[in-house]
């Protein structure tokens, strides 16, 4: 069972280190991706994942509803002081830089989350996987390549060290817990603030694909 974790990780640092190859120019392409990530990403999200841990933070204690709002108000501040405090020329570099960090760390949580989903249930595993690939695809997508393969390749190696961290040190159900908190944040976030496309942008169609089809495998899952 230890094996399948590091399997789904692959799997999830082949879609960033991908997405971080290619370069999509035509907004439309880029509109269906976001939209249906967000679709897939926000229905996980409120259906199944806010669900578990509203379930573990009322057993364990409901301070932990605090990583929520940690881990929202982290990206926030974050990106707002980046804005806040560079030149117009400065933002781009220090964004890229922020985006990287942020998300490698990021990435090592969800790595630890998924080795946990999947111990307890394949079903928990795949159907945190399949919205984390999704969301993966959507978050990495450049509006221009990334120069150094190495960067790329070490960039999609977060999940896998959260899950072979996970694996080697045993890890509390109160800061699994913390954790998944601190995913919802950052995800409510990323999902709502970068991903649903505004205005005459994205492809309500493909959101709406992603929210009906994801709602239903949801739902399906809950009785196997």
């Amino acid at each position: 069972m230890y094996f399948l974790p590091v399997i789904f990780a692959i799997i999830i640092a082949y879609a960033q280190y991908w997405s971080n190859s290619i370069r999509l120019t035509k907004k439309s392409v880029r509109g269906r991706i976001y939209s249906l990530s967000a679709g897939v990403s926000i229905t996980y999200l409120l259906l199944e994942l806010f669900p578990f841990f509203t379930e573990q933070a009322l057993w364990i204690h409901r301070l932990l509803f605090l990583a929520v709002l940690i881990g929202f108000s982290a990206h926030h501040l974050i990106e707002k002081e980046t804005y806040l405090h560079h030149s117009r020329h400065g933002i781009i570099k220090a964004l890229s830089l922020e985006e990287n960090v942020f998300s490698y760390i990021y990435h090592v949580i969800l790595g630890i989350i998924l080795a946990a989903f999947t111990e307890d249930s394949l079903v928990r595993g795949i159907i945190f996987l399949i919205p984390i690939v999704f969301f993966t695809l959507a978050n990495s997508l450049p509006m221009h390549v990334h120069r150094s393969k190495r960067k790329a390749l070490l960039l999609s190696t977060g999940t896998l060290v959260g899950v072979l961290t996970a694996t080697l040190i045993p890890i509390s159900h109160t800061i699994q817990a913390i954790l998944i908190g601190l995913i919802i944040g950052v995800l409510l976030f990323t999902i709502t603030r970068h991903h649903i496309p505004f205005g005459k942008h994205g492809k309500p169609s493909y959101f709406l694909y992603g929210f009906i089809i994801y709602t239903l495998i949801i739902i399906a899952s809950w009785y196997v």
